[in-house]
């Protein structure tokens, strides 16, 4: 061999090769540790919005509860066994509850979670001209469905109808108001849908029973649970709250305290918390 040719011995090349190998190998469980830390950061930025959104939703119809018009339901004026002070808002415990409800048939219902129900007159009404036993005249028109449940009120009187049975006990002027009368039930509720993992995938749901012809509407999927708590004020005006199988007086709530449970698809947990104020319940 020509003394004046070199290269590597064999030794010397399994030695670059491992050294190669090893430093690709740092190179990849960088790349995934990067991918696992961006994937983290984007659940964690995830729920927080999916929270956000779940307590904007429930916080819009619960401060309505009990809403009837410029007259108010707490002010002891029941529209019937069951409309009530009592009955306007009402939370089920793991299915259980104090108030004079039961809880509703509800496919796929999460039993260790809450739900809660919340009556109120829909705020976008339409004026009426005249109304009073059998016969209605709105100011403008508007097509009711026949099976749709209304609420009519002025400041003095209030009364649930459906438009194709009106039976009116009073009789209504110009300055009166109808609109759609709701009963919305929020509930946690398994979707049909699995993780990549296998695990079952849960979400928040909305449905107005008094459209019943409506499915009920998925609102933020990842909430697993759904826990509430009452607020009411004791002699000196401090708020403290109980469970809805605890509540006695269901007139006495002034707020809801609502947790949720949120969950990803790595089964990532958080737990938030909001407390919501009822605006037809402080003087």
């Amino acid at each position: 061999m020509n003394s004046l040719e070199q290269g590597y011995s064999l030794l010397e090349l399994m030695i670059a090769i491992s050294l190669s190998l090893f430093l690709s190998l740092g190179m990849i469980n960088i790349f995934i540790h990067s991918k696992n830390i961006n994937l983290l950061t984007l659940s964690l930025s995830t729920i927080p919005t999916k929270a956000r959104m779940a307590f904007y939703l429930l916080s819009h119809d619960i401060r309505m509860a009990g809403f009837i018009g410029c007259i108010r339901l707490i002010d002891d004026l029941p529209l019937n066994s069951r409309l009530t002070g009592d009955t306007s808002l009402v939370v089920w415990h793991k299915g259980y509850t104090s108030a004079n409800l039961s809880l509703p048939k509800i496919a796929r219902y999460q039993k260790n979670s809450d739900a809660i129900l919340i009556q109120f007159l829909e705020p976008y009404t339409f004026p009426i001209q005249e109304a009073k036993s059998s016969h209605i005249l709105l100011a403008h028109k508007k097509l009711f469905r026949s099976r749709d449940i209304l609420l009519i009120s002025d400041c003095q009187h209030a009364e649930l109808l459906h438009w194709n049975n009106i039976h009116l006990k009073h009789s209504y002027q110009t300055d009166s108001e109808i609109g759609f009368f709701n009963k919305i039930i929020y509930y946690i509720a398994d979707t049909g849908r699995v993780t990549e993992t296998g695990q079952r995938v849960y979400a928040l749901y909305r449905r107005n029973l008094n459209q019943s012809f409506y499915k009920p509407t998925e609102l933020v999927e990842g909430i697993k649970k759904m826990s509430i708590q009452l607020g009411m004020k004791n002699s000196n005006g401090t708020l403290y709250y109980k469970n809805a199988n605890e509540v006695k007086h269901w007139s006495d709530v002034h707020s809801v305290e609502i947790r949720l449970l949120l969950t990803d698809t790595k089964q990532l947990q958080r737990e938030w918390k909001q407390i919501i104020g009822l605006r037809e319940r402080d003087p």
